[in-house]
């Protein structure tokens, strides 16, 4: 996740160029990565106020690992266009998932190879079934009583609870 300045998000392709040249330095291979949202920051960060929020899904390519990541990480405090990094390790995510995240922003040879790489199985899609509705009860042949409802019953007062302060005694 990269927080980078709103002006350089409004030039997407360039902006999605520099992040990509940035990932691939520290041997990243792109999966993914769509632009989330411009905010307004909780306190300003250097001269920023407002930030847009970016997400990437990366692989590690061969011989990266912690190395790649320590690039990656010193590469983007070098540039003048990240705000802030969080690089996270994201085993449990399957490409499904990631998907959902990217939207239409996944590279699908890439995910296919991460796909074939962890050995993820194409699950269908849960369909959810129908709830059926609960059968009406039979009527009764007993004619319904006009009783009033009995009034709640309050609780005692726990006993380790101290008693009120008795009534003051009128001045005189």
């Amino acid at each position: 996740m990269f927080l980078v300045d709103t002006g350089d998000a409004a030039a997407w392709s360039d902006l999605e160029q520099h992040l990509e040249t940035l990932l691939t330095r520290g041997g990243g291979e792109i999966i993914g990565i769509t632009r989330w949202d411009e905010r307004k920051l909780a306190y300003p960060i250097g001269k920023h106020k407002r930030g847009t929020y970016v997400l990437a899904f990366f692989a590690m390519g061969e011989g990266g690992g912690d190395d790649g990541v320590r690039t990656i990480e010193h590469e983007c405090r070098l540039s003048e266009k990240v705000i802030r990094l969080l690089v996270l390790r994201a085993d449990q995510f399957k490409v499904r998932d990631m998907r959902a995240q990217l939207g239409e922003d996944v590279r699908e040879d890439m995910a296919v190879r991460v796909k074939d790489a962890r050995g993820e199985v194409d699950e269908p899609e849960p369909v959810a079934e129908p709830v059926a509705e609960p059968a009406a009860e039979p009527a009764t042949a007993e004619p319904a009583t006009a009783e009033p409802a009995a009034a709640p019953v309050e609780p005692p007062a726990p006993a380790d609870t101290p008693a009120p302060p008795p009534p003051a005694a009128p001045a005189q």
